[in-house]
């Protein structure tokens, strides 16, 4: 089986190409399942996302997708959206909609602090520890089907200190646990050929998290999350699978 359930299209402004355009990719590439999965619109905080009223529009547009193209792909409905508990409602309002969703963990807060803090910037070590904590309260919440590039806070970290190793240590734990997958991301990989060809390691996934992951009995998914459908199924794609074989990650190839 190929498969991909983390898929973008040009609603959240920094992708490119309509539902249509990854479907017909994911056929010619043999996919037998296929998950959209834009970035939510959600109450606040976010500019690069897709509008509220734009929802109900791309809804449809997965299920004529669906229609047009089932009896050559099964295509599902979803969305990625961060984590604030306070947004329940909301959550249990997509649950309704969708066949599953993701969790982006792209910004957290300190307990008893309002400030939002954006994850592609952790420089401090103490964040470490304050993201890994947050991310086992997402995944201890329920309402996430698997989990994006958890290892996302050390794209800026970058030095792999004993709070990286208990944050990883707490993230797995709580996957396990509640038995969410965790992802390896090809993306990842994409943005480290792009901006740092030099760089001896990929911003992520970060090699010394999933070693760590693999001594977890904890299913990990690759996914794309492609922001172009022309790079839907590319080498980054074949070097996460490749990653993930290397380290002994038990891979599902789907999350039904």
């Amino acid at each position: 089986m190929k498969t991909n359930f983390h898929t973008h299209n040009y609603r959240c402004g920094h992708a490119v190409g309509n539902v249509e355009d990854y479907v017909k990719v994911a056929i010619n590439e043999g996919y037998s399942e296929l998950g959209i999965s834009d970035h939510a619109p959600v109450p606040s905080h976010y500019e690069d996302r897709m509008k509220m009223e734009e929802l109900g529009e791309y809804l449809t547009e997965i299920e004529e997708a669906q229609k047009k193209y089932g009896d050559k792909i099964k295509i599902y409905k979803s969305l990625e959206i961060e984590y604030f508990p306070e947004w329940q409602e909301y959550y249990d309002e997509l649950k309704k909609k969708l066949d599953y969703i993701i969790l982006g963990l792209h910004a957290f807060r300190i307990e008893g602090e309002s400030k939002i803090y954006n994850a592609w910037n952790i420089k401090e070590e103490k964040h470490v520890l304050v993201y890994g904590k947050y991310m086992v309260k997402a995944i201890e919440s329920g309402n996430f089907d698997y989990i994006a590039h958890p290892d996302l806070y050390m794209v800026n970290y970058r030095n792999w200190t004993e709070n990286c190793i208990e944050a990883a240590h707490m993230i797995c734990k709580a996957a396990e646990k509640y038995d969410v997958p965790l992802e390896v991301n090809a993306n990842g990989i994409r943005k480290t050929l792009a901006r740092h060809p030099e760089w001896d390691r990929y911003m992520y996934p970060y090699k010394e998290f999933w070693e760590i992951a693999s001594k977890y009995n904890i299913r990990t998914i690759i996914g794309s999350d492609t922001h172009d459908f022309m790079e839907m199924e590319d080498e980054p794609m074949e070097m996460a699978r490749t990653f993930a074989k290397e380290l002994g990650l038990n891979v599902i190839e789907s999350i039904f």
